[in-house]
């Protein structure tokens, strides 16, 4: 399927990451793990990831901000 995907100028690594985030924020991280060839870990850590908020780049934005 990469292959396929390539040949056709398609960017596979973006692809599947924004694939796997879809799929850790709406699954749990063990049913994703799987499909996507990551260990239960991994697929936790991506999940914290695609959950983190924008609250701690915010607050470093704001001037005054602690």
């Amino acid at each position: 399927m990469d292959n396929l995907l390539r040949q056709h100028g398609l960017p596979v690594l973006s692809a599947r990451n924004t694939a796997m985030i879809e799929a850790v924020t709406t699954l749990p991280p063990i049913v994703v793990a799987d499909p996507f060839d990551l260990s239960p870990a991994i697929a936790e850590t991506w999940a914290r990831y695609a959950n983190d908020s924008w609250t701690h780049y915010l607050a470093a934005r704001t001037p005054g901000a602690t």
